[in-house]
């Protein structure tokens, strides 16, 4: 399931849809770092969400873990969850 969002996350409609969930302040903060990067919201999404994939340490994980195995929708919440941390400098 999160496999599957994470491949799709750099197609426009799919991000769009994601990034809709998102509380506005954070929405506003991808916005600006897409626009900084000269990304689109797809493409810097997803990038963010791969390099988190790629180099988050245990301890996010483990975080990330417990918060998803609560929810309705794990893949969605992984994404809005790593998007979210991405935007308050948790993953540096």
């Amino acid at each position: 399931m999160l496999g599957d969002l994470i491949a799709q996350l750099d197609r426009p409609g799919i991000a769009a849809s994601v990034l809709t969930t998102l509380d506005p302040a954070i929405m506003e903060q991808i916005e600006r770092r897409a626009a900084a990067a000269s990304m689109t919201l797809a493409d810097f999404s997803a990038g963010a969400v791969r390099e988190f994939i790629e180099r988050g340490d245990d301890d996010l994980w483990f975080q990330l873990l417990t918060i998803i195995r609560q929810s309705d929708d794990p893949g969605l919440t992984a994404i809005l969850t790593i998007l979210t941390w991405v935007c308050t400098d948790q993953l540096s």
